[in-house]
């Protein structure tokens, strides 16, 4: 829950955290990045700690560090402080997000671990729900300030009930550590979300040495997963669709989740003139949808299947945004609210493609397969936070996120951000048909670990 609502509880904020740190660009986004791009990088070293130090002591050290990057951020006086303490945050949540999928993967088999991650769903769905107008609400009580602290509360209860949590002792005999392909999965994600991030004010030289930095980083690292014969990732699972459908799935998912929360976000706050606070209420309908689906994800999936719940949410999401397409400077229609509630329901179900994604790696893999799928989850997020960025800087590039554009610049960005959307639920789709029916469905119930 405090990894969620860290993640989207600034995003009501981020005009007043950039007016409060005017000197710094772009700084509005490397808010949401610096967090959720470090998350992404480390989530590999977690996922090995974790096979090493056992998941309960590493799931009280991600709490510490979560903890302090929060109460870091809270009390930031430049900007500089404040995403240092973003990515210390990020830094925690790389290893709470693995521990917890990798407790779920081992507690729950068979027929019960649909319903174990749609119950695992229901806290990230709080703080879906809340997120925003927690924001907006500690944006209103006073200060930008509050909302991380406020945010980290949660972490503070798990803190209070970790003697619950079962041990699971570390393996005794850790495989050597790789520490090159460890890096090189660390590296690939910041290089690769920075240059998509900032590509509008890079000069081309910048980019194209960028570009080829990226290929040559991605070539190295593959090549040595490949030959290493302890690799950071099992490589032959990635050649495995078990694993790789899903998981893309998910990537696009959770990009089109960020990218429309802060698509509305900037609607109700800019165009509408709304304040921080009843900009993110207006978000409640979106919220309340990615929760129904989520709360109901693991019962529609263990009795429609996977497979036929998700192509039914991803229809209802390109019909959604095929109607934003038509979304002006006038305001909201009842027809654009219907179509936001049905984006929401295809992001309530993500946690089904965890399931499905993890459902490749065995319950002694179970922290090396969740980190992986963290990793994953990750990417999406900061793509999603990095698309509007991208699509202002089309248009202007001091146009970021905590910039304000006139009114026929905004609606232009959101129909490019829509379209964006839109290819991205056709690619969804395509895969979603290409799932094994197998595969969707509920998995046959086996005895318990």
């Amino acid at each position: 829950m405090s990894i969620l609502l860290s993640t989207n509880a600034p995003m009501t904020a981020l005009a007043a955290i950039a007016k409060t740190f005017p000197d710094t660009s772009n700084l509005a986004v490397w808010v949401l990045l610096s967090y959720t791009i470090t998350a992404a990088s480390l989530s590999m070293l977690a996922g090995d700690l974790g096979d090493r130090y056992g998941l309960r002591r590493l799931y009280s050290f991600g709490l510490a560090i979560f903890l302090l990057g929060s109460l870091g951020a809270s009390l930031a006086d430049s900007s500089e402080l404040l995403v240092l303490s973003r990515i210390v945050s990020g830094a925690g949540s790389a290893i709470l997000a693995p521990v917890a999928l990798a407790f779920l993967n081992r507690l729950f088999s068979g027929s019960e671990k649909p319903i174990a991650f749609g119950f695992w769903s229901a806290s990230v769905t709080i703080g879906v729900v809340i997120g925003p107008m927690l924001g907006g609400w500690m944006q209103a009580l006073g200060s930008w300030r509050l909302i991380f602290p406020a945010a980290a509360l949660p972490a503070v209860i798990a803190l209070i009930m970790l003697h619950r949590l079962p041990t699971f002792l570390p393996d005794q005999t850790p495989a050597p550590m790789d520490v090159k392909g460890i890096t090189g999965l660390a590296v690939l994600p910041f290089l690769t979300l920075f240059t998509v991030t900032e590509i509008g004010n890079l000069q081309l030289g910048t980019i194209v040495a960028l570009l080829l930095l990226i290929v040559s980083t991605s070539v190295w690292t593959w090549r040595h997963l490949v030959q290493c014969p302890y690799p950071a990732i099992p490589i032959g699972r990635l050649y495995n669709a078990t694993w790789w459908r899903p998981s893309l799935l998910q990537l696009i998912i959770r990009c089109i989740f960020i990218a429309m929360l802060t698509l509305l976000t900037t609607y109700f706050h800019n165009l509408e003139g709304e304040s921080e606070y009843l900009a993110a209420k207006a978000l409640i309908p979106f919220c309340l949808a990615v929760g129904v689906a989520s709360l109901s994800s693991g019962l529609m999936c263990k009795v429609l299947g996977a497979r036929t719940v998700l192509i039914i949410v991803f229809v209802l999401a390109i019909l959604g945004l095929s109607s934003l397409l038509s979304l002006t400077v006038s305001g909201f229609r009842l027809q654009d609210w219907i179509a936001i509630i049905a984006i929401g329901l295809l992001v309530g179900n993500t946690a089904q493609l965890s399931r499905l994604s993890m459902s490749s790696f065995s319950p002694s893999e179970s922290m090396r397969g969740a980190a992986l799928n963290t990793m994953i989850i990750n990417l999406g997020i900061s793509l999603g936070a990095a698309l509007p960025s991208l699509c202002r800087s089309l248009f202007s590039s001091n146009a970021g996120l905590g910039q304000e554009l006139n009114a026929t610049q905004l609606v232009q960005v959101l129909h490019a951000d829509i379209m964006i959307l839109l290819l991205l639920s056709a690619l969804g789709v395509w895969q979603v048909l290409r799932l094994s029916k197998d595969q969707g469905a509920s998995s046959p119930a086996t005895p318990n670990p």
